[in-house]
């Protein structure tokens, strides 16, 4: 005979009581565990967190063990070898890729830093290059307005403009918050430096991330990268049901630029993020 405490019933045999546990929605069972969970969020936890487990978090499927898993991974899922990170879909990647890093959609190539980026932007593969740096004293020019916009936020314009400075500028002009995100504060932002102290002996450390780097150099560039920013941009809400954010106005215009959630057929957008660039003649920098 045995005993269900939680249904208070009793069973012939273990059999028969194994197979109430199974069939009833009133037990949760991992059986690779023996443990008898009262809700199956629960039991999506336990599989989630237990090193005994080999879960797949977004097929909801748990491996015999972790060549299993990572066979899996390597046939469904996509991987971001710089953040030891597995994606759901190549979508997912190319957006991650988009947010965290510095990446050109078109070539589907990252880059190092934001100049290599630009660089490669600028040069012989994205041109003819048609739009004309509006800043004061600069006459770099551009294949599109994405690369414009990095050549603003990486500071090597002429006109000294500064990625802080175009997102207080384009704050005060998205009055209706058509792509800034009235939650996060634009013209608050501050610059964060590491001294000396970041050393650890190994590397200077990332005091958010905890990532190491070779140099104090390096990892001040780090600091002053987007990496850490909050999403200051979304994706311009139409109806179309993109949810996408990002940390500067170029990512949001790659993102617009590559057409993957359709917004740019909208010629709403189209006049507004010219109106963005073109409204850079106006302003004096």
């Amino acid at each position: 005979m045995a005993y269900c405490d939680r249904c208070e019933r009793w069973f012939n045999s273990e059999h028969a009581y194994d197979a109430h546990r199974r069939d009833s929605r009133s037990h949760y069972m991992c059986w690779k565990c023996d443990k008898d969970f009262q809700t199956s969020g629960r039991l999506d936890q336990h599989l989630r967190q237990s090193s005994r487990h080999h879960f797949c978090t977004y097929c909801d499927e748990d491996f015999d063990d972790q060549y299993d898993l990572d066979e899996h991974d390597q046939e469904c899922h996509e991987y971001c070898q710089s953040c030891n990170l597995w994606l759901e879909t190549t979508d997912d990647l190319v957006e991650h890729n988009k947010e965290d890093h510095y990446y050109c959609v078109e070539c589907d190539r990252l880059f190092m830093n934001l100049n290599n980026l630009q660089n490669h932007l600028n040069s012989s593969i994205h041109r003819p290059r048609g739009i004309t740096c509006p800043g004061t004293g600069c006459t770099a020019q551009f294949v599109n307005r994405s690369a414009l916009l990095l050549h603003f936020e990486g500071g090597s314009c002429k006109s000294g403009l500064t990625r802080r400075t175009l997102n207080r500028l384009i704050a005060e002009r998205d009055r209706s918050n058509f792509i800034t995100n009235p939650n996060r504060l634009i013209t608050g932002s501050t610059e964060t430096w590491a001294t000396e102290r970041a050393w650890n002996g190994q590397a200077y450390e990332c005091y958010f991330c905890h990532k190491g780097f070779r140099s104090l150099a390096q990892l001040n560039q780090h600091l002053a990268s987007p990496a850490h920013e909050q999403h200051l941009y979304h994706c311009p809400k139409l109806g179309h049901g993109c949810k996408a954010q990002f940390k500067t106005v170029s990512g949001l215009c790659q993102h617009i630029e590559d057409g993957s959630c359709g917004v740019a057929r909208f010629k709403m957008v189209q006049d507004n993020m010219e109106n963005l660039v073109r409204g850079m003649n106006r302003i004096t920098f």
